[in-house]
């Protein structure tokens, strides 16, 4: 028999939810379809705390404090609250933060609209990297290379390989590149030599980009998604496996074979 989970109860914006323990109060407010704005938090990664975008008041033993819900646990009993007028001010606060230093970004500019924020009343910085933390994360926990990291301090701070020099580490993947929120916080020519090499679709004659994992054509019978084996980083080298923490169905199978069958 299998280990039964501890569930835990606690109210969000007096909302009452079950959840199992030890999971955050983003994924309990998730499970009540509260959106609750991030830039810097990913399923498959952990978690770090750093856009600041997700905060929310906590009421715990009659004290109310403010903390990230990305990385504070669901505890039994607590009260939250998302949306007060405090949490509201402060994450206007925070997106504009993030818009002046990236206000180039697509992403940033939506999330701030989004909020509310009409104005920058701060120096623009200009930059294309919010630090947070994504890339480094990915790079490390799900394909295996730890090749980029944070170098120097304060208003310095970067993300950069190590020493600031191409690494031959770097597997070309385009992970970090993938899941930068700004979309041009990563330079892969200032991270590695190596030459990325993308993948055409067999269908579409070479004329058109595909993933590692696709559907061969829209006319595809059965119509599911094939992972390729040549670019599947865990097929290649037992790292990544994010497909299977988003996949509802629990589909994906990576012990299957390709098979040819002789149907009558």
């Amino acid at each position: 028999m299998g280990t039964k989970t501890e569930m835990v109860n606690l109210i969000i914006d007096d909302r009452p939810v079950e959840i199992a323990k030890g999971a955050t109060i983003l994924e309990a407010c998730s499970k009540l379809d509260i959106k609750i704005p991030t830039l810097c938090y990913h399923k498959a990664l952990s978690t770090y705390g750093a856009c600041r975008l997700c905060l929310v008041e906590i009421e715990e033993n009659d004290r109310t404090s403010v903390r990230t819900s990305c990385n504070y646990p669901a505890i039994e009993g607590i009260k939250v609250r998302t949306a007060t007028e405090r949490i509201i001010r402060t994450r206007k606060i925070m997106a504009e933060l993030l818009l002046a230093r990236c206000p180039d970004s697509k992403r940033i500019q939506i999330m701030a609209t989004e909020l509310g924020v009409t104005e920058i009343r701060v120096e623009l910085k200009n930059e294309d990297c919010i630090l947070c933390g994504l890339c480094v994360r990915m790079c490390r926990e799900r394909m295996g290379k730890g090749v980029l990291g944070f170098s120097n301090r304060g208003s310095e701070r970067i993300v950069s390989p190590a020493f600031n020099k191409s690494s031959e580490e770097c597997q070309t993947c385009g992970a970090c590149y993938e899941i930068c929120p700004t979309g041009r916080g990563i330079n892969l020519e200032k991270i590695t030599e190596n030459v990325p090499e993308p993948k055409y679709s067999e269908f579409d004659s070479g004329l058109v980009k595909r993933a590692a994992v696709y559907i061969p054509y829209a006319q595809a019978v059965p119509n599911y998604a094939n992972i390729d084996p040549e670019m599947c980083i865990h097929l290649n080298t037992g790292e990544c496996g994010i497909c299977t923490e988003y996949c509802d169905a629990d589909a994906i199978d990576f012990d299957q074979k390709e098979e040819i069958i002789d149907l009558d």
